[in-house]
């Protein structure tokens, strides 16, 4: 048998044609479910990121503000809270406000006596809504809502000032 002198069909060329093809098709749906899956993949990051800044920011603001009547829970209006934290530095005492405004979680630092005002803060991260409720003298539960609209429930606890009186 001589294969160098063999006749090309066209069932060969069909064949070769339809195993390219099946291979092109092959190739077009590895690449399209890896862009899916890679889409997904940064979905999921973000949220991740949003809810664990969120909660890692107001932990870490609530910690360094820990001392006797260093955080106050206030009503800003339209069913929105915001936490109040207290702090003296240089014989000053100043007033931070962590808030929502615009979709962001914004923190607005001022003297005392300076009046609040919500357009003055820096939006430190992107979030639907931010609530605060003080469960005893020393618990805070936070709701955070991230911009796809998932609620990230936490507790911080203040460990300066607790004096036992949970009545509150």
């Amino acid at each position: 048998m001589n294969f160098a002198k063999r006749k090309k069909s066209v069932v060969d060329f069909l064949f070769i044609l339809a195993l390219f093809g099946a291979f092109a098709i092959t190739a077009l749906f590895v690449v399209l479910f890896g862009a899916q899956i890679y889409k997904s993949t940064v979905s999921n990051m973000s949220t991740n990121y949003e809810k664990r800044t969120a909660l890692s920011y107001v932990t870490e603001k609530m910690r360094s503000h820990d001392s006797t009547g260093g955080a106050e829970v206030v009503d800003i209006g339209g069913g929105r809270s915001a936490l109040k934290l207290y702090q003296e530095s240089d014989g000053k005492k100043y007033v931070t406000y962590l808030f929502v405004v615009d979709g962001y979680l914004t923190e607005f630092t001022a003297d005392e006596s300076y009046d609040f005002k919500f357009d003055a803060g820096t939006k430190i991260l992107a979030v639907s809504d931010f609530s605060v409720e003080k469960e005893s003298s020393s618990l805070y539960h936070f709701i955070v809502k991230d911009s796809n609209g998932e609620n990230t429930e936490f507790y911080v606890t203040m460990y300066s000032g607790t004096d036992g009186d949970d009545s509150e």
